[in-house]
């Protein structure tokens, strides 16, 4: 399966204020001055807005099968408007600092990036989405966009939604640690932190919230809905992201908390788990079959406490 990805109408707010001032400094100054070679980069930013994302199949499922047809998986917003991507807290001040040096690495040079988010911001909110599957007439190619959306705001007729998450009155969340906000380590060329990416800082919670995100899986005409929810155990310390890497490998992508060595065991925080107001089905049907008539309702809630992960490793690859 030969995959692209295609990301149409981004559109990103940025605020990047800029000052410049000059004065002399004499000798007495400057010999209690050092540098320090490499850039900094300040990004001012509260929303990044995307209309269509896809990842495109040009091949179908497999060959040898009937099964051949090009399609592709769309993330796109759950009615014809722009998924949004907000910065919560963002103001006049940085929002992201990105800090590029170089080093000689004793004879194995790295390029290293450093992303930081101000402590102003206080987590992300992304906007209701769906994930619709689009046949070979609404899917994208190099030299046409497509929308899965016709003129009229409505799907077409050869897509199909399969995911929905979050609402109007209740947005996908993430909530940062007080005070240690995420970040990521980045090192190109040699890695002597052995990793691509190194995360750090700490999140609070997933959807935290009342009862959680509502999240639906669309099976034909139905579906099974919950509301999802996760919150840190430690409510001091929050969920640890520096123990959590990524990079490529020769077999795709990996991410993982993993050690080095197949000895090594390392086991993250803890976090709760819920699923809220389950319901599988349409609520308030019934069926002559069952006893007594009984209509479909909700199942209640379902929900871990206190749960870890030791050695993670999820690989991504191509077909």
């Amino acid at each position: 399966m030969k995959i692209k990805m295609i990301v149409g109408c981004i559109s990103i707010l940025l605020y990047s204020p800029l000052s410049l001032a000059m004065e002399p400094l004499d000798d007495q100054v400057l010999s209690n001055t050092t540098g320090q070679d490499g850039i900094n980069i300040a990004l001012g930013i509260s929303k990044v807005e995307v209309k269509q994302a896809s990842i495109i199949d040009n091949d179908g499922i497999a060959s040898g099968t009937d099964y051949k047809g090009r399609a592709s998986l769309v993330l796109a917003g759950q009615t014809n408007i722009p998924v949004s991507v907000s910065l919560v807290g963002a103001n006049a001040n940085p929002s992201i600092s990105t800090i590029i040096d170089t080093d000689g690495g004793s004879g194995k040079p790295f390029a290293n990036v450093g992303v930081s988010i101000a402590q102003n911001i206080t987590g992300i909110k992304v906007s209701p989405f769906s994930i619709y599957v689009a046949s070979a007439a609404s899917t994208s190619d190099a030299s046409n966009n497509k929308s899965i959306y016709a003129t009229t705001g409505t799907l077409n007729t050869d897509v199909k939604k399969i995911l929905n998450v979050g609402s109007a009155s209740n947005n996908f969340e993430i909530a940062f640690h007080n005070t240690s906000k995420p970040g990521v380590n980045v090192q190109l060329g040699n890695v002597p932190q052995s990793q691509m990416l190194v995360f750090s800082g700490a999140i609070q919670s997933i959807c935290g919230t009342g009862t959680g995100c509502p999240i639906s899986i669309v099976s034909d005409a139905t579906a099974a809905s919950f509301d999802f929810q996760l919150k840190a155990t430690d409510t001091i310390n929050g969920f640890r992201l520096n123990q959590f890497h990524a990079g490529v490998e020769k077999g795709g992508i990996v991410f993982g908390n993993y050690g080095a060595n197949t000895t090594d065991k390392i086991t993250s925080d803890k976090v709760n788990f819920t699923l809220n107001n389950v319901m599988l089905g349409d609520a308030g049907v019934s069926d002559p079959n069952v006893f007594g008539g009984l209509k479909n309702g909700s199942m209640g809630n379902m929900g871990v406490v206190g749960a870890s992960v030791t050695n993670l490793k999820m690989r991504i690859s191509g077909l």
